[in-house]
This record gives C-alpha cells, structure tokens and sequence, in this order.
C-alpha cells in the first residue's frame, strides 16, 4: 500500500508499457461492492489496473474501516492501492455544505465533489501517475452520438446515477469509464459473489460520507452554525409555532416540523430574513417554472429546447422547456408542474436518455404573487 499527501506526491517516473498492457487505468476504490466489481471488470479485460481510496472526513483515520475494505479489495484481486489523503482538499465541500444552510438553500454535496474532487483532483493526480483513465463503480454510461460522448442514463433505471454526474466536465468524458452502466445491481451482487469478494454482502450507504447516521444538524453546529429559533408560519402569516432553527428543515417536508394542526402542512419556505419557516398545504408546492443558475452544458443549447428535467436524483424525469437567460441562467417550465422545487439543488436536463445539462435551482414561481407578506 502506498499513503501519500495530494500536495506532497511526486510522479513516478514514466516507462513503456504499451506492449504488456492494454491500458492503465485507475479504479476509485470506495471499499464498496460496486467499485469492487468494476475493478473486477476492468482487471478481467486485461488492463493494468491500480486501485485509489480517498480519505475525506476530517479527523478520520488514515486506517479508518473504509480503508480497510479497500485495501481486502486489492488484494483479493491482486492489485495496488494507493491512498489519497484529501481532508484538506475536501475542506471547499464542506464549506459549501454549510453556507447552503446558511442561506436558506438544501446543498448536494455529492455533485460538487464528482466534479472537484472526485473527477477533478483524483483524476489529475492519476493522470500524473501516467493513468489514462478513471474509473468508478457509478451506474451510468458514456454513449457516443454525433461523434461526441455523453453521460446517459444506466440500464437499470433504479439505481441511475447521471444526475450526480451532471456536473462533471465534458472535456474530462473521454478519461472516464463506468463499468457498470449495463449491469443491474443484482447482477452486480451475483458477480461480487461469484468471485468471493469480501464486500459482496456489504449493504449500500444512503447517506452522506461526512455526515454520520444523517445527523447534519449536529454537523452543522459543529461547524459553528447556530441555532436561531422562530416562528413557524402559514402563507397568510398566521403563527403556527416556534421552529428550533431553519438549517434543520427542507422544502417539502412534513414530518418533525412540531406543530400540531388539523391539516397537513408542508414546508414551503425558508425565509431566512425573517427567520421564519413558511409552511402550506401540498398542492401549493406545485410549481410550473424555476429559474437556474451555474450552468453545465454537453450540448450546444439552442435559446429554447425541449427536455426531460429531474429537480431530485429520486424522481422520475419530466416534460421541460429551457429557455436561456443570458450566459448563465435558464429558466425551465413544467406544463404538468413538478413538486417542491428546492433552491440549492440540481435540476438536470435529458434529451433521451443522454445528459444534455445541469443548472443549480435558484427559485420558482409557486403562485408567488399569492405568497405571504
């Protein structure tokens, strides 16, 4: 095993190796099954494949236990590993997770670390190495249409993983390989079986790397944000109850806002100059349009074009017309609506089953002339 610092690394020095390999590739090695079997895949192809575990979470280990289901990896298949110590890299993620909260907006930190970190700092430091590509163990595809690739939807539907990917460079599509685009994840824990990797029964995580058990509140105040109490209102301003602080809430929830009433209520709003939680019935969550920000484009969008948008990695895709709005900004309408549109979050275009592009959601127009005063 190799431990390294990303800032204190040297390259190795380069040899040939065109005639022993097919090529040399690097496997982001999570300490999960599907990365697992993906490295399994590209082993089997006959590649040079080298296997790269990053250390995120501040103040883990650097032998923490996702290390150690990394390095049983590789050597049950027999290759190298290298861990990346990125905890001071990672530290812009983390930042952005909480001034997210601070501003009233839910974050994905998933897509902004594949694009930074991920797809960003990993992948030059394997490029360093001499690695040619980068491989994961995402389900997603890379398909090729007009003599250019695009990131497209993975077979099995359920467990797709383009809209986390959304964000990734199109300039960096050619260095990247997903093994496991065509492959369901029954048939991905078939093959980890089959071959006795030791992780082949370990269950899938749900939640966010840094936030143990999906307690973010507590992570939140760790970082210094504090909790400032106020009311909980309806549309019309009507008091409702007292909230324990706005960053332990999102748009569209309905359980533990802790108020009791007859109907049910829906957070709405996080209005985070007036402190106060707005709150209403759910079919006042509809909206027919949002506007975006920070644009990701894999095509050359006309001013307007037609789509499918998802506005959360759990829901289905959905009729859209984007309308550009200068350089960076789009506007998108939704002729049926779609629910709970949430700032901060990422709302992905398809034109089929490929990625068309992304933008960050920034507002909607839920019958905002109609919203409180």
């Amino acid at each position: 095993m190799i431990l390294y610092s990303l800032a204190t690394l040297e390259p190795k020095t380069a040899v040939n190796i065109e005639m022993v390999i097919i090529m040399k590739l690097g496997i982001a090695l999570s300490g999960g099954v599907d990365s697992a079997v993906a490295a399994a895949r590209l082993i089997r192809q006959g590649n040079d494949v080298i296997g790269y575990h990053m250390i995120v979470i501040p103040g883990s280990s650097l032998d923490n236990p996702a290390v150690q289901e990394a390095k049983g990896v590789a050597e049950h298949l027999g290759i190298e590993l290298v861990i990346v110590d990125l905890r001071e890299e990672f530290e812009s993620i983390l930042e952005y997770f909480v001034c997210s909260y601070m501003s009233g907006e839910t974050p994905n930190p998933c897509v902004v670390c594949n694009d930074s970190i991920k797809f960003g700092l990993l992948l030059e430091k394997m490029s360093s190495f001499g690695v040619e590509k980068i491989a994961t163990g995402h389900y997603a595809r890379l398909a090729a249409h007009d003599n250019e690739l695009f990131i497209a939807r993975a077979l099995d539907n359920s467990k797709d993983q383009s809209y986390f990917l959304s964000r990734i460079r199109k300039s960096k599509l050619g260095r990247i390989l997903f093994p496991l685009g065509d492959t369901t994840k029954e048939e991905v824990r078939q093959e980890a079986s089959r071959l006795s990797l030791p992780v082949h029964s370990k269950k899938d995580s749900q939640e966010i790397c840094f936030i143990p058990h999906g307690d973010y509140r507590s992570f939140l105040k760790s970082r210094g944000v504090k909790d400032e109490p106020g009311p909980i209102e309806d549309e019309m301003g009507n008091l409702l109850g007292r909230h324990t602080g706005l960053f332990g809430y999102t748009i569209g929830q309905r359980k533990g806002i802790g108020i009791s009433s007859e109907g049910r209520y829906y957070v709405k709003r996080l209005d985070t100059d007036k402190n106060r939680l707005v709150l209403s019935q759910r079919e006042r969550l509809v909206s027919y349009s949002l506007t975006g920000r920070d644009l990701n484009w894999f095509i050359d969008p006309a001013e307007a074009f037609d789509c499918e948008c998802k506005i959360r990695s759990s829901m289905r895709s959905v009729s859209a017309r984007v309308f550009l709005i200068g350089d960076d900004r789009v506007r998108v309408d939704f002729p049926e609506g779609v629910w709970a549109v949430t700032p901060g979050q990422l709302a992905v275009f398809y034109v089929d089953d490929l990625v068309a592009g992304s933008a960050f959601i920034e507002g909607n127009s839920v019958l905002e002339s109609e919203d409180d005063t």
